[in-house]
């Protein structure tokens, strides 16, 4: 089973302060800084994890933090063959400032611009695909794997009818509200907190926004609710799924590896409840440890977490 992941590719720069928030003249020493692969690296990094056969369709910069994320993707088993490396540019950079009780601040230094023409395009990336995901970023103007691409891939995946997993995601509301409804409505089911997806529809509660989000198209909404779990809300059935207590680290990263959890399980033919309960597993498990990219779960400890709580999948 082959997912393809569009969008640029992210260095995440994590570095662990003691509190939040800064203040002018106050100088907080770090004892330790990461370099990983962070934004959708996530969901492919994870997706691999899990066993599904991943590939990514984007950009990096042409330098070392480039180089990075291609390598800690290879090291994953991603295929990175369809990534364009931008000449003369930065790799995305998100520095990520994260407290002792979990909270956590990110700056983000974005890469150029690039024409979309520039962007090689090859239909043999459909070949036995079973999913595309994408999020909101990838929409967006200073995407160095411009926006436009990434729109030709979610159109080309919907005329094939290729399930397509979109999450709404903070870049929602700053990028072209007519892009992402065209998104939208290519989606098979699209991913969401609650308050993105209040902001979105600007509806005054869940279940209305809900059933605005599907009338555009999308067959399944999951709407992530942190440590409660998550709610799936379909044509048959709205169900909620508990999440699993544990103590947060860093959040960073945990939507994408709920995001790569929940894929999986579609892909296996998981029902609804075991979906939910893989991608909280992930999810869960991501927000106890400090960083992404490497640092995310593994296979063995999603389902040790899965079997301690009666889970058999």
């Amino acid at each position: 089973m082959q997912v393809l992941c569009t969008g640029d590719l992210v260095a995440d720069l994590i570095v662990p302060i003691r509190e939040l928030p800064l203040h002018a003249e106050m100088h907080q020493l770090a004892n330790e800084r990461l370099f990983e692969a962070g934004g959708s690296c996530n969901f492919l990094i994870v997706a691999s994890r899990l066993g599904l056969a991943t590939q990514a369709v984007g950009a990096v910069g042409d330098d070392w933090l480039g180089d990075l994320v291609l390598q800690q993707l290879r090291d994953e088993s991603v295929d990175v063959g369809h990534v364009f490396v931008a000449p003369n540019t930065d790799t995305a950079l998100s520095i990520a400032l994260v407290d002792s009780n979990a909270e956590h601040v990110f700056v983000g230094a974005m890469g150029h611009g690039l024409d979309t023409h520039q962007i090689p395009r090859n239909d043999d990336i459909f070949l036995g695909l079973s999913a595309v995901f994408c999020t909101s970023y990838a929409l967006s103007d200073h995407s160095l794997f411009g926006p436009a691409s990434s729109m030709k891939i979610l159109e080309q995946a919907h005329k094939r009818g290729t399930p397509i997993f979109f999450d709404l995601g903070p870049a929602a509301f700053s990028t072209d509200r007519e892009r992402i409804r065209k998104a939208l409505s290519a989606s098979n089911t699209v991913m969401t907190t609650q308050d993105e997806l209040l902001r979105w529809t600007e509806c005054s509660n869940a279940a209305q926004a809900a059933v605005e989000i599907r009338n555009l198209g999308p067959q399944t909404l999951v709407i992530k609710l942190g440590p409660r779990g998550c709610t799936i809300v379909s044509t048959d059935e709205e169900i909620n799924v508990e999440g699993f207590e544990v103590t947060p680290r860093d959040t960073a990263g945990a939507g994408d590896a709920f995001a790569a959890a929940f894929v999986y399980g579609y892909l296996k033919g998981y029902s609804f409840s075991k979906m939910g309960a893989i991608a909280n597993a992930t999810g869960a498990i991501t927000v106890t440890r400090l960083g992404t990219g490497k640092q995310l779960p593994q296979r063995e400890e999603i389902f040790d977490l899965l079997q301690q709580h009666g889970f058999d999948l």
